[in-house]
């Protein structure tokens, strides 16, 4: 009798222990990080990311979670300063996130990278700077959800070549990573600029720099650009000096913020974007979904991106089966021919996810697809 309490005993702790197993397995929740500007110069674009990560994880939350994992969303604001990039990331590795959403800007994932590779958390971003998913930057944990620049750059200079052919050229190129690598493809490609300028990060004033470029007469005129913020302004600022001439933008001139502080300005101008909203059903479809979810979010490629790169995050994790970011990594890795709202994503050994871009002109306050003839 007393060996059958005792088995009996046994049976109900061990069946008790694997009920609440069941219980956790069924009740786990993985923390989504997001490190990015919410306030300073680069706000509008940090709020865009912010948007998009968090309609991703309203709606599988509310379809009940992936394989019985619900997810946390927690924001940090980096302030639009690259040490604040390293204040937001660092405490939110802190609160053990499965995944973290880190910024666009490449200046501050460059920042970043040191403390990605010692933190081995997987970091998801949409900055576009070629060395950003290199092995040796961020130790493999780093992923983007946005074509590489030059991916990006080559069809706009291909375009710009072809199709505008400018007989004189002049540059204003953003005097950090971003900004020389722009430049550079630029000069690689064959592009010999009459005149050469730069700006910094957060400059209001290119008087100086534009009467310098007006000197020259140019019928073309590249602004590379990280944030829409300064290529608004320049935009704004050089149709003074040089009304009629034609203006080739990096991407950042590919969001509706960008037209509407370059004020009239933007009509004509050539840039290049990853994703042009209202082209498929399904990006339609999407709109109206972030629209319904917050009617203050901005419709862009930023948000669509940042959109999809946390679904991929979320089924991530849940196809790990647990929180072991080597599992996670190794599972995004393993992501082929995911069909975002972007577009197709399918996962290199560096960890670049999107491999396409569009050439676009601002024509009557929209991006319009431009085809070579």
């Amino acid at each position: 009798m007393t060996n059958r309490r005792m088995i009996l005993a046994l049976s109900t702790s061990v069946f008790l222990a694997n009920a609440c197993h069941v219980a956790l397995a069924e009740d786990k929740e993985a923390i989504i990080g997001v490190a990015t500007a919410m306030t300073g110069t680069g706000a509008a674009t940090g709020q865009q990311i912010a948007a998009g990560v968090k309609l991703a994880v309203d709606e599988v939350n509310a379809s009940g979670g992936l394989n019985g994992t619900k997810f946390k969303l927690l924001i940090e604001d980096d302030r639009t300063q690259p040490g604040g990039s390293v204040n937001a990331f660092n405490k939110l590795v802190s609160m053990e996130p499965a995944v973290i959403v880190g910024p666009t800007l490449t200046t501050f994932m460059l920042t970043l990278a040191p403390n990605i590779k010692r933190s081995e958390i997987p970091v998801f971003t949409t900055a576009q700077g070629a060395k950003v998913t290199e092995p040796d930057v961020g130790g493999g944990w780093i992923f983007r959800a946005a074509p590489r620049i030059d991916t990006m750059i080559q069809s706009l200079i291909d375009y710009t070549s072809k199709e505008i052919a400018p007989k004189k050229a002049a540059i204003l190129y953003a005097n950090d990573e971003w900004g020389k690598t722009g430049y550079e493809a630029f000069k690689k490609a064959g592009f010999n600029f009459d005149v050469v300028e730069t700006f910094n990060f957060g400059d209001k004033d290119f008087s100086a720099q534009l009467l310098r470029l007006k000197s020259a007469s140019p019928d073309a005129v590249v602004i590379w650009s990280s944030l829409p913020a300064d290529a608004g302004l320049i935009t704004n600022q050089l149709r003074q000096f040089m009304p009629t001439t034609k203006i080739i933008c990096s991407n950042s001139c590919a969001v509706d913020e960008y037209y509407q502080l370059a004020k009239g300005g933007g009509e004509g101008v050539v840039t290049v974007a990853p994703w042009v909203p209202g082209l498929t059903p399904e990006s339609e479809d999407w709109a109206k979904r972030l629209k319904a979810s917050d009617a203050g979010a901005v419709i862009s490629y930023t948000s669509a991106e940042n959109y999809d790169g946390a679904m991929i995050a979320m089924k991530a994790i849940a196809s790990a089966g647990d929180l072991d970011h080597a599992k996670i990594r190794d599972a995004i890795l393993a992501t082929q021919d995911y069909k975002g709202i972007v577009g197709t994503y399918s996962f290199d050994e560096k960890g670049d996810g999107l491999h396409s871009g569009t050439v676009v002109e601002w024509t009557n306050g929209a991006m319009k697809p431009m085809a070579a003839k």
